[in-house]
């Protein structure tokens, strides 16, 4: 993936590295070093640092004194975890979306639901992917409630993980998955809360019986 510098540098190489690890370009396991990625980014070591910092923050690596940093596992644990956060978060964001989306919102939605099916047919996993994540946080924002926007958006990173690893998994059973997301947007469209809460819900704990199986084949203990 490129790398470009515009905005925050620390939170721009944040942004670059967090890509490659939900991507698996980076594994777990694996470490990270200062001074390797400012030779690679033909920078210095000071927004390196301070961008592994935001990355240990959101739980994507660990920081290890004289070290480096490594890219954490996602564990079974932290997974059973997220999954029960989720699963009430993201089911009442369902609902309320259907209560306080506006004509534009909806518009958003169902544009990346299309994208969504599309990129499933095509089999562009990464493609997939964005438009997913487009469309979760569509519906995030015509929700209207501003303190469940900031509890999920600190838990995106993680999100992407699991929906990356996910959607890396299923295989041909990506269009199945794009039949839900088409499901969800239907029953946003037609306000329909009680059925958007409740495909939601069923689609969180999908996405667990995908990921948490490969998390396990991956546990390996820090090198």
């Amino acid at each position: 993936m490129s790398f470009k510098v515009s905005g925050s540098l620390a939170e721009q190489i944040a942004g670059h590295l967090q890509d490659r690890i939900i991507s698996l370009e980076i594994k777990p396991g694996d470490w990270i070093r200062e001074l390797s990625v400012a030779e690679e980014l033909g920078i210095s070591r000071s927004p390196v640092r301070e961008a592994l910092r935001i990355l240990e923050k959101y739980r994507m690596v660990e920081i290890i004194p004289r070290r480096g940093a490594v890219v954490t596992e996602m564990t079974p644990e932290f997974i059973r975890e997220l999954h029960e956060v989720l699963i009430e978060l993201l089911g009442y964001t369902g609902r309320k979306c259907t209560e306080n989306a506006t004509q534009e919102d909806l518009a958003k939605i169902e544009e990346a639901a299309q994208r969504s099916r599309t990129c499933s047919q095509n089999r562009d996993l990464y493609g997939y992917y964005r438009a997913v994540i487009d469309f979760g946080l569509a519906c995030l924002t015509a929700a209207r409630n501003r303190l469940a926007e900031q509890i999920i958006s600190e838990l995106l990173p993680s999100i992407r993980r699991i929906m990356y690893i996910s959607f890396a998994t299923m295989g041909d059973s990506l269009i199945e998955d794009a039949e839900i997301i088409t499901a969800g947007n239907r029953y946003v469209q037609e306000r329909n809360g009680e059925m958007a809460e409740k495909t939601v819900r069923d689609y969180i704990s999908k996405l667990q019986s995908y990921v948490l199986p490969s998390t396990r084949e991956s546990e390996s203990p820090h090198a």
